[in-house]
């Protein structure tokens, strides 16, 4: 039987690599968001709430558009990345 993997010690963790990934992700999100028109953000909350997670909790036009808005902001994002 394999032995249950063990979860690295604080020390063990390397924080600044960590912060700067973090960093990193957060700079994408951001340039992702800021893309959205403020109507388009709202519309975005609120199909998040009624999916509250689960895709199949909306209807095909409803994950359509989200997915429309989700790829319009990685296209932000994609170009903050190369910079």
């Amino acid at each position: 039987m394999p032995q249950p993997r063990r979860l690295p010690s604080r020390s063990e963790i390397p924080w600044a690599e960590l912060r700067r990934r973090g960093l990193v992700v957060y700079l994408w999100l951001q340039a992702g968001w800021s893309e959205l028109s403020t109507a388009e953000r709202n519309e975005v909350r609120k199909l998040l709430t009624k999916s509250r997670g689960r895709p199949r909790n909306l209807t095909k036009a409803e994950a359509k558009r989200l997915g429309a808005l989700a790829g319009r902001a990685a296209s932000a994002a994609a170009r903050i990345k190369r910079r």
